[in-house]
């Protein structure tokens, strides 16, 4: 019997529209996370400024893999499902079945979805969209499983689409839900879509268009595409201004929200003018190695060593004024619903680290980016490691030239704070496995994780998958192939006379941990 899923109804369709910053103009219920204070104006003449910082162009192609280049394209590409806080919805399909094989996935479409430029958004695009993204892989979207393309067909029958896959996978259904859909009229006779700035190039069929984007800057503004084919959306436009002080430029208005360090939080508490929320968002400050550059590197014992030898407590204290989560070595975070809590801490052991380390002397470069936060942990953890026979030579550039020695596996140690955390534990296979197209880590292979990670990835009995990830998390905690240092706390602020309908992002779920919520701003 095949699984179907009917079409959302008005309060669904409203929470998935705020977690998009499109939030509907009609109200939602509170536990969908909503605030619901009312605005000083209507929401429709809002305009809401956020701190800048380019990402990149915001299509599927051309925006950086961070989540604020991703994000931004979101607003503008829609999918075919979404998710509220419960799971999957629909979309741009309304419903959806999944063969009694879980191998063929079909999808009805709205009936009313247009393209940023008025040409209708048919299950033609749909098709071209999955064949195209074959041979132009999207700049972000995991649609490649165990070194081959995820999906190996697609057939159109009016406003339906099936599209089978090869082998079966737990995680296919949002994959392919979440692959951003784009025009055929535009891209079909582009053949370097990462070179192309023509005509189309930002038409999606989302919330909000394009208006303008100065990379020099890293400004944005998103105006409201009043044709959105779903509920109409909230505020008038989004904008991403450069400013050189984000809290200042708060403090003046010049920008609705932004986070502040916990030492100042107390300046916005108690105060009706402002919201305060606080938690633990899904980024880390992850330690990179890299085994080809730094072959000492390819010892466990060496790893483990250097776990022991950095103060996590410390780096959260002096950086995050103790407001800060020591990152899980099996890098799922504590909120996951795969998370295993039986691992390793590897609480601060100058001892326990020189034991490992048996005399040896390793000297090694380590890159971070250029703020001030990330030089000065570099040279926190270069005083630590010098303590057992490490030298450490720190090496500042901007965070675009950093990102690129991490892709580009030209470094020998590097520091980044990621995200990516909350989403299905696949993310595992994608970031640890050897087998990736395209590996993750410089140099890193394990086989037995390599084959617990395949078989988490075909897995169809809930519980046998999650201890095979249990398994995977053991090795990572006793293989330390990446070091998760620590997460931060974020402090939210924003004023609730100017807009109070801030929401979760639900790839950022709201997990089932007492001390962990997400809000998001657009």
């Amino acid at each position: 019997m095949n699984k179907k899923f009917s079409a959302l109804n008005t309060l669904g369709m409203c929470a998935l529209c705020a977690m998009l910053a499109v939030s509907c103009s009609k109200e939602k219920s509170a536990d969908m996370q909503v605030m619901q204070k009312p605005a000083a104006k209507q929401d429709a003449e809002i305009v809401l400024r956020e701190a800048g910082g380019d990402f990149g162009y915001p299509n599927p192609f051309r925006h950086q893999n961070r989540g604020p280049g991703f994000f931004k394209m979101e607003l503008i590409y829609d999918s075919l499902l979404e998710k509220d806080e419960k799971g999957l919805i629909p979309w741009l399909a309304k419903e959806w079945t999944v063969s009694e094989d879980g191998q063929t996935y079909t999808f009805t479409l709205v009936d009313n979805a247009t393209w940023h430029d008025g040409k209708p958004l048919t299950a033609e695009d749909v098709a071209f969209t999955v064949k195209y993204f074959e041979a132009h892989p999207p700049m972000r979207g995991g649609l490649m499983l165990h070194g081959k393309y995820l999906m190996d067909s697609v057939t159109v029958n009016g406003n339906t689409v099936a599209i089978h896959i090869p082998e079966y996978t737990p995680t296919a259904l949002e994959k392919i839900g979440s692959m951003r859909i784009i025009p055929k009229h535009v891209w079909e006779k582009v053949e370097d879509p990462a070179k192309f700035s023509g005509e189309g190039d930002v038409v999606g069929s989302g919330p909000y268009k394009l208006a303008s984007y100065q990379s020099e800057q890293g400004a944005y503004k998103m105006v409201r595409f009043d044709e959105f084919w779903g509920l109409k959306p909230a505020v008038a436009a989004i904008e991403w201004i450069p400013v050189s002080d984000a809290i200042l430029a708060f403090n003046n208005g010049e920008i609705d929200i932004t986070n502040v360090p916990a030492d100042l939080v107390k300046n916005y508490e108690n105060n009706s003018e402002f919201k305060v929320v606080k938690n633990f968002g899904l980024h880390d400050f992850r330690f990179y190695f890299n085994f080809d550059k730094v072959p000492a590197f390819r010892e466990k014992e060496v790893r483990q060593a250097i776990a022991y030898a950095i103060d996590r407590h410390e780096l959260i204290e002096k950086l995050e004024r103790g407001s800060g989560l020591e990152g899980s070595q099996g890098y799922l975070h504590p909120a996951h619903p795969m998370y295993n809590p039986n691992l390793p801490k590897y609480e601060f052991n100058p001892e326990k680290a020189k034991e490992l380390m048996k005399g040896k002397k390793i000297s090694a470069q380590l890159t971070v980016g250029s703020s001030p936060k990330e030089v000065k942990m570099a040279e926190l953890i270069k005083i630590r490691l010098a303590d057992i026979g490490i030298t450490l030579d720190v090496v500042s550039v901007d965070s675009k030239a950093r990102d690129g020695m991490i892709r580009d596996k030209t470094y020998q140690t590097a520091i980044v704070e990621s995200g990516g955390m909350g989403g299905d534990a696949d993310m595992l296979r994608e970031i640890y496995s050897s087998k990736m197209k395209k590996p993750h880590l410089a140099g890193y292979a394990n086989a037995q994780l390599d084959d617990l990670l395949y078989r988490q990835s075909v897995e169809r009995n809930a519980e046998t998958r999650k201890q095979l990830l249990y398994s995977v998390q053991e090795i990572l905690a006793d293989e330390i192939p990446m070091l998760l240092l620590y997460g931060k706390m974020d402090n939210t602020v924003y004023r609730p006379a100017k807009y109070d309908r801030w929401t979760v992002r639900y790839d950022h779920a709201k997990l089932d941990h007492p001390k962990l919520s997400y809000i998001i701003r657009p």
